[in-house]
This record gives C-alpha cells, sequence and structure tokens, in this order.
C-alpha cells in the first residue's frame, strides 16, 4: 500500500510538469459575414487570387509567381511580405484552399539565450479556407484558418508569440478582411 501511495504522489507531482512541457497546440480562427450580393459576384472577387489587394486593406500589392504563388506586400512599416500557395480552387463549391509557406522577419531578438525572430504574422503552419455560399437572399462568406503560434519551443514563450497572439492576429487579418469586402461588395 505504501508503494502505491508513494507512485500516486509522484505522478501527482510529474504530471503537471509534463502537462506545461510541451510546444504550441494547434489553434483554429472562423470568421463569417453576410454579404447582400449574389454568391457568384461575390466568388468572382474572393477567388482571384492575384486580386487580395483590391479588397483586403492590409495587403498594398499582390506578386504572383506563377500560377498558384502569391506575395504579398502589406502596408505596415518596413512593407513586410507573406508568401502564400493556392492549394485548391473549386469554382462549383466556391471554395479556395491556401497555406502560408515564407514570410518576412520584421524582427530579431535574444529570448533564453538565443535569436529569436518575429514573423509578419505570429503564426506557423497556416493554412486557410475561404467559402462562399447562398444565404438570406445574398451570401455567406466564411474564413477559417488552422495554424500554430510562430513560436515552437517550449514555454516560456515571448511577448507577442503566444497562442493568444496568434489568434488575435488572424482574427484580425479575417475580420478586417472580411468587413472591407462587405463594404466594397455593397456600395
Amino acid at each position: 500500500m505504501k508503494k502505491l501511495l508513494q507512485f500516486f504522489a509522484l505522478a501527482f507531482m510529474v504530471i503537471p510538469m509534463l502537462a506545461s512541457a510541451h510546444g504550441p497546440t494547434r489553434q483554429q480562427v472562423k470568421e463569417s459575414i453576410i454579404i447582400n450580393a449574389a454568391p457568384e459576384k461575390v466568388w468572382e472577387v474572393v477567388s482571384d487570387f492575384a486580386g487580395l489587394h483590391n479588397w483586403h486593406p492590409a495587403v498594398a500589392s499582390t506578386e504572383m509567381q506563377g500560377d498558384k504563388t502569391r506575395i504579398l506586400t502589406l502596408k505596415a512599416d518596413g512593407n513586410p511580405t507573406i508568401t502564400e500557395d493556392l492549394e485548391k480552387l473549386d469554382n462549383e463549391t466556391m471554395t479556395m484552399i491556401y497555406k502560408i509557406t515564407d514570410m518576412s522577419v520584421v524582427k530579431t531578438i535574444t529570448f533564453n539565450s538565443k535569436d529569436t525572430p518575429y514573423y509578419t504574422l505570429p503564426v506557423n503552419n497556416y493554412k486557410a479556407w475561404l467559402t462562399v455560399k447562398a444565404k438570406d437572399g445574398g451570401s455567406e462568406v466564411t474564413w477559417k484558418a488552422k495554424f500554430y503560434r510562430s513560436f515552437l519551443d517550449n514555454p516560456p514563450v515571448p511577448e507577442g508569440q503566444a497562442d493568444a497572439d496568434a489568434v488575435a492576429a488572424i482574427e484580425g487579418v479575417a475580420t478586417a478582411g472580411l468587413n472591407n469586402l462587405k463594404a466594397i461588395l455593397e456600395k
């Protein structure tokens, strides 16, 4: 009985340490908006992989490299870039799937004696889905993304690199884009 109690005492001490000793967990953001415009009209704008700068307020320009890779230059200090690859464009289901393959490093700090880069967005392994569906006589546009925070090491995490920071950044990207898309298409 004494050995069993010792085992449980040790387990209760080790389990909390193991729980805090893992890297990031996969995060998800899903934002939707209703637009008073026909789905075909909305999809025509959303499906233009080379035209994100035409409706997303944070994007200054889109440069295509081939048919499936775009480099977005943002309207932020230093004009950081994000490179994205188109994985799927389905006109029948009005679905676009893309992923981020590269981003500018906007600054580097020393954290835990290591150089730690801060990227354009605080995310890693980002994949997103944009869909358009008929709804309420107009269109519902949904922007869903799955990703990890950019700082992949175990905690502690540098300021601005936590899971919550990654989620907030992607919520901001999606919300700003969808709100501006609605404003443009409902003029």
